[in-house]
């Protein structure tokens, strides 16, 4: 599936969040969203996926479902939000039971994202046993459980930290590399959106809209996890605006 979106914008009131957003988004694609504090991208995440209403401009998605795809759009949030009382495996299968599936193919779904994201061996553990890291690879395979045609990505890593979410990312890498799934990802991490986008959006400051956007070409799995050169021109892109959108926020 591919995405477009056409001169999308979105207020709140009289507070103007987004302004005059294009963006294309190709099938098996993962493409970074970065900018300020309140620039208005977890909103756009939230519009691609349902969430939130447009107030002008269009969201269209083409191509077609594959027939074992069970939810199209499908969210990972920074929040982890798993079950307590459930075990691993029943915390995955909860995205399941509402989908006409026999035991035995809930049963294989489950198998598969839990082999794929690395946790058969913890399968019947609880959330309390769990490190945060662990925790998020849970929601991912959650996510996977469905199938998703697109994966929309809020910051899934920010809560992490810097070790466990590059353990993290490279494994979102392995996983694309396997099946490569179309992606927003939203980050605030500059050389987390290199290393795993294909293309990455910069947005300026509130009202968001596009400043630019740079296409990456080499392969994510061949990639330099150090590009001081494109990070640091991503960051003269985003510098004043961020410490601008700091006091915004600070002054309300």
């Amino acid at each position: 599936m591919e995405l477009a979106l056409n001169k999308v914008c979105k207020s709140y009131g009289d507070l103007k969040v987004l302004n005059d957003i294009d963006l294309q988004i190709k099938e098996g694609q993962i493409v970074s969203i970065i900018g300020p504090s309140g620039c208005g991208k977890s909103t756009l995440l939230r519009m691609i996926g349902g969430l939130e209403k447009l107030d002008s401009g269009s969201i269209e998605v083409k191509g077609s479902v594959p027939s074992d795809c069970l939810n199209p759009l499908t969210f990972i949030f920074q929040d982890f939000s798993l079950l307590p009382w459930r075990t691993v495996e029943k915390n995955i299968s909860l995205v399941l039971e509402d989908h006409k599936l026999s035991e035995k193919k809930k049963k294989d779904i489950i198998g598969s994202v839990l082999d794929r994201t690395k946790l058969s061996e913890f399968k019947k553990r609880w959330p309390r046993e769990l490190s945060g890291g662990m925790k998020q690879r849970v929601g991912i395979a959650r996510a996977l459980a469905v199938n998703p045609s697109v994966l929309l990505m809020d910051e899934p890593l920010s809560a992490l930290d810097s070790q466990t979410s590059e353990i993290l990312l490279n494994d979102l890498v392995e996983l694309w590399e396997k099946q490569h799934f179309t992606s927003v990802y939203i980050t605030h991490n500059l050389s987390e959106a290199i290393r795993i986008g294909h293309k990455i959006v910069v947005m300026s400051r509130r009202p968001g809209r596009i400043r630019d956007t740079v296409s990456i070409d080499t392969e994510i799995s061949n990639r330099n996890l150090k590009n001081a050169e494109l990070e640091e021109y991503l960051w003269s892109l985003l510098r004043d605006e961020a410490m601008e959108a700091e006091r915004e926020l600070e002054n309300g």
